[in-house]
């Protein structure tokens, strides 16, 4: 049976130069399990929001869309926007209070889904005291209790550290493969995802392929060279075979061998902190305390840690946004600080009006896009327009708080060539992020925040063949040997 049919679909928004999407074809039966992916911009979000009528955009559809779902769940990326009420409980009851279902029937169905989704111990707790892993998986219940049979699923990892993605995809396939929900993802990080997939749906300019095996979409972006095989485990691309699975890329494991480490050169301290104790209300816990941490000059800085642990609260002390109670902040350079809500930083109606500096968003790929409202912007275009804003500042040391989110893979090794061109020019980048395999490429030092401190530092490969959890899918296929694909030699 056919859930969803699109037929020559396309869409535009107002205004816009070129249809967002053009000419889409896709037909999902019952139970698939189907990955949409493509660059930025390249109509993914668009395409989910118009399965669910409530929030589709505007402007002009032509072509056929069939929904043959009884009920629709959409969990979108923003963390924040999927939690409408105080409490958890709140949240559960509230897409069944428009229902005609008698209340102890409700209170049975809060009881049946918070059991099982692993909730029972936050039932009563405020959902604005959850961490942002708990919220999102809060949100796929909350849209699980009114039983629907398409479960839409737009980005939902992009602000979750790595340990709480596993655990929502795991349940997102269990409620897949278990209860037969037909389920359609976006997802930028997806290498977990592709052995997963049923179909795979290539958005390329809004225009889309349809594949029915992973090895086919994964052989034919890498014999096509496409940029977006970064979207790949590293393994896949370097292993002959191309394997897909992290089982069979580790049966030929030993054929990676790490090549020689180049010289680090020396640097001194751009920014520190010592000391530094942080608490949001007086009398309150602690989000960092007694912390102590130094971002070096001229370097690529990553702080990576769980969800909750406190990295944005670092940063944004590190910025001047917030204040320590105690401890102190040392430097001599001016500083900018993204958010990681990037809409907050716009100010203007066009894109061109954001930033003094048009080559910056030709080189951002943002060229084609200058009359567009920046609210208009899907997510990977507005995070790469709040990445120009922080360049354009002038500023010698940019705080980035996860910069990569919502941003296609291959557009990630463009960006860090970006920032090592500002750090060759002698800025500083300190970047927060869950996107361990940015990080274990592109970072010069990484450091670990656990419990309001800093809990190790150090150089990117000696950090992260330290780590078995926290760390590329490389180092752990080979035991920490080998961090990246620029790390790698291949050979028996």
């Amino acid at each position: 049976m056919e859930i969803v049919k699109a037929k020559n679909l396309i869409f535009s928004y107002p205004d816009a130069q070129s249809p967002a999407l053009n000419g889409v074809d896709l037909s999902l039966e019952k139970g698939d399990f189907c990955l949409v992916c493509g660059r930025s911009g390249s109509g993914k979000s668009t395409l989910l929001r118009l399965l669910k009528k409530e929030m589709a955009p505007f402007g002009k559809l032509d072509g056929t869309l069939e929904i043959g779902a009884s009920q629709i769940g959409f969990v979108n990326q923003n963390v924040e926007n999927n939690i409408v009420t105080e409490t958890v409980q709140g949240e559960l009851a509230f897409p069944l209070q428009n229902t005609e279902m008698p209340n102890n029937r409700i209170a049975l169905r809060i009881a049946e889904t918070a059991s099982r989704f692993d909730l029972n111990e936050y039932i009563n707790e405020k959902t604005a005291n959850l961490s942002g892993g708990v919220k999102q998986l809060l949100a796929l219940a909350s849209v699980m209790t009114v039983r629907p049979d398409l479960l839409v699923l737009d980005e939902p990892c992009s602000q979750l550290d790595p340990v709480s993605a596993g655990r929502f995809i795991s349940t997102a396939l269990r409620l897949n493969r278990e209860e037969g929900v037909t389920v359609i993802i976006s997802e930028h990080r997806a290498a977990d995802i592709l052995p997963l997939a049923t179909k795979i749906l290539f958005l390329d300019e809004g225009r889309g392929s349809v594949f029915t095996s992973s090895q086919e979409f994964a052989n034919g972006l890498i014999n096509s060279d496409n940029p977006m095989a970064e979207i790949l485990p590293p393994f896949t691309r370097l292993l002959s075979g191309h394997p897909l699975s992290f089982a069979k890329a580790a049966e030929n494991a030993r054929a990676l061998k790490p090549a020689p480490a180049a010289p680090e050169a020396q640097s001194s301290p751009a920014i520190t902190a010592k000391g530094l104790c942080f608490a949001y209300k007086k009398g309150g816990a602690d989000v960092l305390f007694d912390l102590n941490y130094t971002a070096q000059a001229g370097k690529i800085n990553v702080i990576v840690g769980a969800n909750s642990s406190g990295k944005t609260t670092l940063l944004k002390c590190l910025g001047g946004v917030l204040k320590s109670y105690s401890g102190r902040v040392k430097t001599a350079l001016k500083t900018a600080y993204m958010p990681q809500n990037v809409n907050t930083m716009f100010l203007k109606d066009r894109v061109s009006d954001e930033v003094s500096d048009g080559g910056l968003l030709e080189k951002l790929g943002l060229g084609n896009l200058l009359s567009r409202n920046p609210f208009d912007l899907s997510g990977g275009e507005a995070q790469r327009l709040a990445i120009a804003k922080a360049l354009d500042s002038g500023a010698e040391i940019l705080l980035l708080d996860e910069p990569t989110k919502s941003v296609d893979a291959a557009f990630k090794t463009e960006f860090a060539a970006i920032l090592r061109g500002l750090c060759a020019q002698g800025k500083t980048v300190v970047v927060v992020t869950h996107d361990l395999e940015f990080a274990g490429r592109f970072a010069d030092n990484c450091a670990f925040l656990f419990n309001g401190e800093i809990v190790a530092s150090g150089s990117r490969r000696e950090f992260f063949s330290a780590l078995k959890i926290y760390t590329t899918a490389l180092s752990r296929l080979t035991d920490g040997r080998v961090i990246s694909l620029d790390d790698a030699e291949v050979g028996v």
